[in-house]
């Protein structure tokens, strides 16, 4: 992750998404990190290295095909 990615990354956490992955988001937790509860179950977590450039993602869906699709999402919502 560059300096400038990390920056533009940083400021989206600050945000409250009402959606994600087409999905109202039902809950924003901002402890740590950013985790999302989507209202269909679905959850996406972030969380910034302290001491590597990267950020780690975790997600959980409902079938493979939606985790696929929720993680493809993910990775997205850090580089664009």
């Amino acid at each position: 992750m560059t300096p400038e990615v990390k920056q533009k990354f940083t400021e989206e956490l600050r945000g409250d998404p009402g959606e994600f992955y087409g999905i109202k988001v039902a809950q924003a937790v901002k402890t740590g990190g950013l985790k999302l509860v989507l209202a269909d179950g679905s959850r996406v977590c972030y969380r910034l290295s302290g001491t590597e450039p990267v950020v780690r993602v975790c997600s959980e869906a409902r079938s493979r095909e939606d985790f696929a699709k929720l993680s493809a999402t993910a990775k997205a919502w850090i580089f664009d």
